[in-house]
């Protein structure tokens, strides 16, 4: 009997000594943050924006650039649209260069025709900044309209629409390199299971 009461006490003691010193599972991870899926609210009033927005005729070349910036930086619907009314219409070349730069980091078919418009303007700066536009944007569509180019009065037109083409082709060039080794790699893993099966 006396024995019985030790392993009696002995197992209830084991018991409490296991569950002191039973490793912990570890706790839930956090939950993750809501995501954010409103866009950011303009800081300005829909009145304010029909300001900003006559701000893009205003005499100073200035101030109709940095109106231009503020619209596309708060994503308003006319912001494209008055960028493209301005690379055709605004009187001083350095705004419209500076359009041409912001739309080389865009895409798509309205951009690359606007920039492919850009490329008869009478001053030459502004064809060259088109040219370099069309060769950050990437599109290959426009190279036909780039050889028209070549036949510029001024040199450096000409040598800027050269370069363009050139880098249009190597572009192109290491696409075709990049889907042929990729159509490689995809025949190499058929080859591999068809052999594991």
């Amino acid at each position: 009997m006396k024995f019985v009461i030790m392993l009696v006490a002995f197992l209830v003691a084991g018991y409490f000594a296991f569950q002191q010193f039973k490793p912990k599972p570890p706790p839930p991870p956090p939950p993750p943050p809501p995501a954010i899926t409103l866009q950011p609210t303009p800081v300005i009033s829909p009145e304010e924006q029909a300001r900003v927005i006559r701000a893009a005729n205003d005499q100073d070349p200035e101030v109709r650039w940095e109106a231009l910036v503020f619209l596309d930086k708060m994503k308003s619907p006319q912001a494209l649209p008055l960028m493209f009314d301005k690379l055709q219409r605004d009187p001083e070349a350095q705004v419209r260069i500076k359009i041409l730069r912001l739309l080389a980091t865009r895409k798509g078919p309205d951009i690359t025709a606007a920039v492919v418009g850009a490329l008869a303007d009478t001053e030459p700066t502004v064809r060259i900044a088109a040219l370099q536009a069309l060769d950050q944007i990437g599109d290959y569509t426009a190279a036909a309209a780039i050889t028209n180019l070549l036949k510029d009065q001024e040199d450096s037109v000409r040598e800027q629409a050269l370069r363009t083409l050139n880098d249009l082709q190597d572009k192109k060039a290491a696409e075709i390199a990049a889907e042929q080794k990729r159509a490689e790699q995809l025949r190499q893993q058929a080859e591999q299971a068809a052999k594991t099966q």
